[in-house]
């Protein structure tokens, strides 16, 4: 009971500092984002990766995935107020200049329009990124039947493995399963990644996360 338990607060410990690895790293990519890339740029990646889209999944597809990352952006930004409090917040009305007096010659500095950029790019990148997580639940019927097959046949596996009184692998498994976390902390700062990504990455990365799937299940330890 005691390595059972060992090994359940090992798997515990590594999924909280791959999380926390993650968090940070998305805040940097985020800062990083706002910071240096051009709005043009940012319009260039969404038009780019549109395109793609249209052409990988076809028009039909490609446009319930833009209608889900509209309702999406709208649903958690736009109604709830937040990219016009954003706007509202950072950027001087006509009511600030007026009452600003002698300061008000301060309201034609570059300053703001930089800043309206920033908040455009932000904007965008986050509404980019809720267009490719629609992007990964169009093909979500392929990545379920894939990782449904690894799983039966890691067991498979697994199973064979113990009929022939062989051991599991502790080194493969812990391997498998760190590789599984790197592969969610690498998509979550893919949703950001200011280029465009293209459609078919998806199964791709589903063929590699469905093998390393199957490496667990076949060498999961016995707990006592």
């Amino acid at each position: 009971m005691a390595d059972a338990g060992a090994y359940g607060e090992a798997r515990t410990g590594i999924g909280l500092w791959a999380l926390l690895v993650g968090a940070i790293l998305l805040v940097m990519e985020l800062i990083l984002f706002a910071a240096l890339v051009p709005a043009g740029w940012s319009e260039q990646v969404r038009a780019t990766e549109l395109a793609w889209l249209h052409e990988g999944l076809g028009p039909r597809t490609a446009d319930a995935v833009v209608g889900r990352a509209e309702q999406w952006f709208e649903a958690l930004f736009v109604a709830p107020g937040l990219v016009e409090t954003s706007y509202r917040i950072t950027l001087p009305s006509d009511a600030d200049v007026r009452g600003a007096g002698a300061l008000s010659p301060l309201a034609t500095l570059p300053l703001w329009s930089w800043v309206a950029d920033r908040l455009a790019v932000i904007w965008a990148a986050l509404y980019q990124a809720l267009q490719r997580l629609a992007m990964l639940a169009a093909w979500w019927p392929f990545l379920l039947l894939l990782l449904a097959a690894a799983s039966g046949d890691g067991w498979v596996r697994r199973r064979i493995r113990q009929s022939r009184f062989s051991y599991s692998s502790p080194l493969a498994h812990a391997y498998a399963v760190r590789g599984i976390l790197i592969i969610e902390v690498l998509l979550g700062l893919v949703l950001f990644l200011p280029v465009p990504l293209p459609v078919f990455g998806v199964p791709l990365v589903g063929v590699l996360l469905a093998v390393l799937v199957s490496v667990t299940v076949a060498n999961a330890q016995k707990r006592l």
